[in-house]
């Protein structure tokens, strides 16, 4: 009789189903965090596309030589331009959007013909957090200067 020698070379069943356990154990923890991470980056570049949408707003304006509005309400966004013919004013809807991270209060933006944008300050809510945006920076580039009292030198 011939005597067969069996070596096994493999995993056995046991060690398999061990291996998987931790494998989808890690994926539990790490999954959550990198749909997280997925969501932030998403918002933020929604919040990059508005300022640099006020911006081209504000270059269109002063390019045009037009008036133009920007109503805001919610999570949308109309953009209006304003076109005066004699004494007389209409407004012709350009462009609507939508946003998914950007909530706004209603507010309307008005933006002069040399591009100029009014009021200041827009009030909106990012990720669900209450924040105010000081569109003359954006759109302007207009920086903040504190100025010093040099009368009191000494």
């Amino acid at each position: 009789m011939k005597k067969y020698n069996t070596v096994s070379s493999g995993f056995t069943l046991i060690e398999l189903m061990i291996v998987m356990s931790i494998v989808a154990l890690l994926l539990s923890l790490v999954g959550p965090m990198a749909i997280q991470n997925l969501e932030k980056a998403e918002a933020k570049q929604e919040m990059l596309m508005m300022k640099n949408w006020l911006k081209k707003i504000s270059y269109r304006a002063s390019a045009t030589g037009q008036q133009h509005q920007l109503k805001l309400s919610g999570n949308k966004a109309e953009l209006y331009m304003i076109v005066t013919d004699q004494n007389e004013s209409t407004s012709h809807t350009l462009i609507t959007k939508t946003f998914n991270s950007l909530f706004f209060k209603p507010q309307q933006l008005t933006y002069s013909i040399k591009g100029f944008v009014s009021p200041e300050e827009l009030q909106a809510q990012y990720r669900s957090k209450d924040l105010t945006i000081n569109i003359n920076h954006w759109v302007n580039g207009a920086e903040q200067i504190d100025v010093l009292d040099v009368s009191q030198g000494g």
